[in-house]
């Protein structure tokens, strides 16, 4: 089960808290880079977002180390002018 919260003064807040039995043992993990509560988009699509991003992140690099800039771009298509 994973109940979704957040820290508010100090204390965890969980979002739809269902009634847990006394003395039930949870695991807490916080999760750095997730979007903060001015993120109005529903969780799903925060969810799907950083999906995304983590697929972005995993392809590779094809030109390490190349320093070809938009600057660049313009000046091989239109020239130094």
């Amino acid at each position: 089960m994973v109940i979704r919260g957040r820290i508010k003064n100090g204390v965890i807040v969980l979002d739809d808290a269902p009634a847990l039995p006394e003395g039930a043992e949870v695991t807490v993990v916080v999760r750095t880079g997730v979007a903060t509560t001015t993120d109005t988009r529903p969780e799903e699509k925060q969810e799907k977002l950083r999906e995304a991003l983590k697929r972005f992140e995993s392809l590779p690099n094809e030109n390490p180390g190349d320093a070809f800039s938009g600057a660049d771009h313009d000046r091989v298509l239109y020239g130094d002018e």
